[in-house]
């Protein structure tokens, strides 16, 4: 009787890591997002926006505005 219980025991455990569900994604949405990049950019959907070079930003200095760029 107790190697009839083994081999259930076994079988069980076997049961139980063949129909094993679904535990959450494998990549983080950062991934994703990177993996779908290229195809999306070819497409012409811009995910991650190019830096811009150092002398391209400006103040804006306007006497009828309070907001400044800096």
């Amino acid at each position: 009787m107790k190697e009839h219980q083994l081999a259930q025991k076994r079988h069980a455990k076997k049961l139980r890591r063949k129909n094993k569900k679904y535990t959450g994604p494998k990549y983080s949405k950062l991934e994703q997002m990177v993996l779908w990049a290229p195809l999306l950019e070819r497409a012409g959907i811009e995910m991650f926006a190019k830096q811009m070079p150092e002398g391209a930003m400006h103040n804006v200095e306007s006497k009828d505005t309070n907001t400044s760029f800096v």
